[in-house]
């Protein structure tokens, strides 16, 4: 291989890695907008209990079907059902 070539791909390499960085913040982004509406739509829910029940068994499928990530999720699990008025030992 000659060195121009490798420089090229070098080149489109960084490329490719400083699209998946803007990939991601913009991810995080919305992430971070949808916690704040979740945010503000649980502590305003009137049934509270039957929201807690739902989310618990959605939580438990996504965990099923990712369990990869599932151990990520518990965390933000927590923190949502924390917002929902059940803490956890």
């Amino acid at each position: 291989m000659d060195t121009p070539d490798i420089e090229q791909q070098l080149l489109e390499q960084a490329e490719n890695i400083n699209a998946l960085k803007d990939n991601q913040f913009a991810l995080v982004a919305q992430v971070q907008v949808l916690q704040a509406a979740l945010a503000s739509i649980l502590l305003t829910h009137q049934d509270r209990p039957a929201l807690v029940a739902t989310f618990e068994r959605y939580m438990k499928v996504a965990k099923e079907a990712a369990p990869t990530l599932a151990t990520r999720m518990e965390g933000l699990e927590a923190g949502i059902l924390s917002l929902m008025g059940k803490h956890q030992a």
